[in-house]
């Protein structure tokens, strides 16, 4: 059997979804499995050995600006034309949203996905010819899981999902011995924590002689990390952008990972490297790290999770976030410190 999974986007929600691709490959080894995803994310689905083969696509490129539209149906076009060279016997649309669900057509096959109450753009459940419902009020991890075993038809295993992912290669010789990682950067500007905070947890972690690695993605998140490096010693701004294999070694390699709701929060919990997260605007119960030795610290702001992904509440947005004490990081991070 031939099986394709639809995720496209978000990195966070990729992530998601590994622990459900480990329980299809374990309850059915002998299901081929495929993955269509957006193309800056398809590096991070080669983390997974149970991935025959991976179809990138580059509708989110192509959306902006207009002048790319009229590209989007000559790669709808060639994307039909390889998804159904494949012959698929399944399509599961693990995202539940149009933009995933439109595509995963393309395979001429049928496709199983969530109910009008389980998907998120319930509109999306009327292109499915199998519909399955999922708790919505669920991890986004086990709505992956249950949604999958569903499809197919087997039974979601107990206990904790497994990512299964393989990192191959030793520590980058150009990074420190010992490091934390902070994860400072988020996709929406109601997650970010102010700046003077994150430089004085950087200065708390230094001063036990751990050294801290500073990632980014975008121009905008390297400018950030370097403001906060200004003037610490042991501060290490990464010089280039990684994904993938690359990015997961980093990752993988610290004693532990600080951090914001975020794609990167999602492969430090998916490598077992020990995290504290702060939860603001969003829900830790349902996007929250899903692994062992995680630490939430929540807003304390009377609206949250308000789920805004821009704040007019008071003078300089941002209301959840600035609710998070730095005493009560630092005190997080001396309690996890001391255990790795």
């Amino acid at each position: 059997m031939r099986l394709l999974i639809v995720k496209l986007t978000s990195f966070g929600d990729v992530i998601h979804t590994f622990p459900a691709i480990s329980d299809l490959k374990a309850a059915r080894p002998d299901i081929e499995i495929d993955w269509m995803v957006e193309e800056a994310f398809a590096p991070f689905v080669e983390l997974h050995p149970a991935v025959s083969t991976i179809h990138p696509v580059s509708f989110r490129r192509l959306r902006s600006p207009p002048t790319r539209w009229a590209l989007i149906p000559m790669e709808a076009v060639r994307l039909g034309r390889t998804l159904r060279g494949r012959r698929y016997d399944l399509v599961v649309d693990l995202q539940g949203l149009l933009k995933s669900a439109i595509p995963a057509l393309l395979a001429g096959t049928g496709v199983a996905g969530y109910d009008a109450g389980s998907a998120r753009e319930p509109a999306a459940s009327r292109l499915y010819r199998w519909t399955i419902g999922v708790p919505r009020a669920m991890h986004a991890v086990e709505r992956s899981r249950r949604l999958l075993a569903g499809a197919v038809g087997y039974p979601v295993p107990t206990g904790q999902g497994r990512y299964g992912l393989r990192v191959l290669g030793g520590r980058d010789p150009v990074l420190p011995e010992r490091y934390a990682i902070v994860m400072h950067s988020a996709s929406w500007d109601t997650k970010l924590w102010p700046e003077r905070n994150w430089r004085g947890v950087i200065a708390e972690i230094t001063k036990g002689g751990r050294s801290v690695v500073l990632p980014w993605g975008t121009p905008e998140e390297k400018a950030r990390a370097e403001r906060l490096a200004i003037d610490i010693e042991g501060v290490h701004v990464l010089p280039t952008v990684m994904a993938g294999a690359e990015l997961a070694r980093v990752v993988s390699g610290a004693d532990f990972a600080i951090g914001l709701d975020s794609g990167l929060m999602h492969l430090a919990t998916a490598l077992d490297v020990p995290g504290i997260w702060l939860f603001g605007p969003t829900d830790p119960g349902l996007t929250g790290p899903y692994g062992k030795d995680q630490t939430v610290i929540a807003s304390s702001y009377r609206e949250a999770p308000c789920r805004r992904r821009t704040c007019d509440r008071e003078p300089g947005g941002r209301c959840c976030m600035q609710a998070i004490d730095p005493y009560d990081v630092v005190d997080a991070i001396e309690a996890l410190a001391s255990r790795v």
